[in-house]
């Protein structure tokens, strides 16, 4: 089953507003300073800014990750805008993950990745071909594909690329 999940953070993030704005319940949230979890050694993880995300884990959204990546961009798109007029410096970013052998990023349609680059960097990891991409809006400068053919850079994206 894919997993995709939109993180919102700042400095100044208020997670309580940003649940108000979203309207649904964070999977995992936290001000700067508070405990955002605990380690598998029991010591808890504090925020170091303050973190606001959510995951498309138990939801209702079948087997494409097309559609779960198509989620977390569709809510980012409905109230980025005006979590950013209470929080200017805010920031966000996405992932994917795919646990199946036949999936690739090329699967997924342009359009997507486009939404998904312009709310910030996404990355899309399937372990079971040992990839670990990040795209930005650089990196998708071949024709609105990921460009997997050119060495990763600071501005084109970063991660292992095997199996692409």
């Amino acid at each position: 089953m894919p997993l995709a999940t939109l993180r919102i953070f700042a400095d100044d993030l208020g997670v309580d507003v940003v649940g108000s704005l979203i309207g649904e319940v964070p999977t995992k949230a936290a001000n700067k300073g508070e405990i955002l979890s605990v380690s598998s050694t029991g010591r808890p993880v504090i925020a170091r800014t303050g973190t606001w995300f959510i995951t498309t884990k138990g939801r209702p959204l079948g087997d494409d990750p097309a559609t779960h990546l198509a989620w977390v961009v569709g809510l980012a798109k409905q109230h980025l805008a005006a979590i950013r007029r209470q929080f200017p410096a805010v920031r966000a970013d996405l992932s994917l993950l795919v646990q199946d052998a036949d999936f690739a990023p090329s699967d997924l349609p342009n359009e997507l990745l486009k939404q998904a680059v312009e709310i910030g960097e996404l990355e899309i990891e399937n372990p079971d071909n040992g990839l670990d991409l990040f795209l930005n809006a650089d990196s998708l400068a071949c024709d609105g594909r990921p460009c997997l053919d050119r060495e990763p850079t600071e501005a084109s994206g970063r991660g292992n690329q095997q199996g692409a």
